[in-house]
């Protein structure tokens, strides 16, 4: 096998909610020569940009060249600069599933030869929105309504993350029978919120069995790292393995969805969560120096406007989920406890079906464009209905109404998008590419002394 160029430069290209971006990205393979177990920042910094540069924007492809009607340019030509070959593409996804990209490179490594295989997996696709608020899977779609998953970690895992998770092992499976390779196999899996979900659960299945189905893979071989990681795991219910500590789970404590489900419900993350700031934005370096830092990355990097975080911290997004919490003691009061809405009564979750999940999923039909028009008067309504509407749903209306300017309440004039900024995938990128490992410990547990003796 000829020894290919295991270090460099490379400009990944991408297009991400209509924004056009450049970034260019340091790699070394040797990285994948370490155990897995021992946190990589280089290694954290390059898979966040793959992250933003996997939202590139699909577009038709007649030929199906990836297997699919659709491909994204930008991402192969990425994949194919860092020597990544038999590129695996799956850029729509249905409610159950997930978009991901799969591909891999066979390298001389200093500890020897391997097969790399690189999985990512990818953020809510239109009504995947649907499943991310469907932790019992009531409303699958997918094989028949039984999703992929079927019901047996009901209350156990989040069904829709583990949706997502096993159909992303079949086609990790699949793929691998496809290109078959003599080589020691080693994989790595990134993801952003929904697919950082996805990712944590399947991280967990593949550690915990030792690989595949038909691939036996070395826990110390499995790179994980997963940005803006939701809450997907009953961690009252399940077995804490001391391997999953090497899952790498990046979270702001200003973005909404890596706290859903309310940690106080008894739902957490497998492995190891590192802030990128601290709690109410107390770190060791001061916040605003923080921001400035990340802001050339923000900007230039990713081609966003001037990145504006909540002025206290996570405190307004804490506030929200101590709302929720104190209602949703279990995922049977989720379903199945009425509260008010605008002098109705809703449970949990119809609130967040036909609220939130109904705005951001969108849609071209007119039911769809409908049910957008329902979720922008329902959110505006209850967000100041102090009469009709529960503590807990007014909170969390007025957060993504005020927050995030849903509604179009001041037409984005007044108020910041707060609530999409903080969850952005550039914006994890940016904070890591401009932050030292020290800070970043620093900043997860609480001060540089706490760090040095967690090392």
């Amino acid at each position: 096998m000829e020894k290919e160029k295991l270090s460099g430069l490379c400009d990944a290209k991408f297009i991400s909610d209509d924004i056009e971006g450049t970034t260019s990205i340091y790699y070394d393979f040797n990285w994948f020569s370490q155990d897995s177990a021992v946190y990589n920042h280089p290694l954290a910094r390059m898979l966040a940009q793959l992250v933003v540069a996997g939202y590139d924007k699909h577009i038709e492809d007649d030929t199906q060249s990836t297997g699919y009607f659709y491909a994204k340019p930008n991402l192969t030509v990425t994949l194919e600069k860092l020597g990544f070959t038999d590129i695996e593409c799956n850029p729509t996804a249905k409610r159950d599933e997930i978009v991901y990209f799969i591909a891999r490179r066979e390298l001389e490594l200093e500890d020897g030869k391997c097969n790399l295989i690189f999985t990512g997996l990818i953020g809510s696709y239109t009504k995947q929105w649907f499943s991310n608020f469907d932790p019992w899977g009531v409303e699958r779609v997918c094989n028949d309504g039984k999703g992929y998953a079927g019901d047996e970690e009901k209350n156990i895992i989040h069904l829709g993350f583990a949706d997502a998770r096993e159909y992303v092992y079949l086609k990790l499976n699949e793929y691998v029978e496809k290109h078959p390779s003599e080589l020691e196999p080693k994989l790595i899996i990134i993801g952003h919120s929904r697919g950082a979900g996805a990712g944590n659960i399947l991280a967990a299945k593949i550690i915990k069995n030792g690989g595949l189905d038909k691939l036996p893979i070395k826990s110390e071989n499995v790179f994980t790292y997963l940005y803006a990681t939701p809450n997907g795991v009953n961690m009252n219910e399940v077995e804490i393995l001391d391997d999953y500590k090497r899952i790498f789970n990046f979270v702001l404590p200003e973005d909404f969805v890596t706290v859903c489900l309310p940690e106080a419900s008894g739902f957490g993350k497998y492995g190891t969560v590192l802030k990128i700031l601290g709690d109410d934005n107390k770190s060791t370096r001061n916040y605003s120096e923080e921001k400035e830092f990340m802001q050339p990355y923000f900007f230039e990097a990713f081609g966003m406007n001037t990145y504006h975080p909540f002025r206290r911290g996570n405190r307004a997004v804490q506030k929200v989920i101590d709302a929720l919490a104190k209602e949703m003691k279990t995922l049977d009061d989720f379903y199945n406890k009425p509260l008010r809405e605008c002098f109705k009564t809703v449970t949990p979750y119809e609130y967040f079906r036909d609220t939130l999940c109904a705005y951001v999923a969108g849609g071209e039909t007119d039911e769809e464009k409908a049910a957008v028009d329902r979720a922008m008067k329902l959110l505006l309504e209850s967000s100041v209905d102090y009469v009709g509407t529960s503590p807990a749903y007014r909170i969390t209306s007025a957060f993504f109404v005020f927050k995030e300017g849903i509604g179009s309440v001041t037409g984005n004039r007044l108020l910041k998008t707060n609530f999409s900024e903080s969850h952005r995938p550039q914006t994890y990128a940016a904070y890591l590419l401009s932050m030292s490992e020290e800070q970043l410990m620093a900043n997860t547990y609480g001060s540089e002394e706490k760090a040095e003796e967690k090392e």
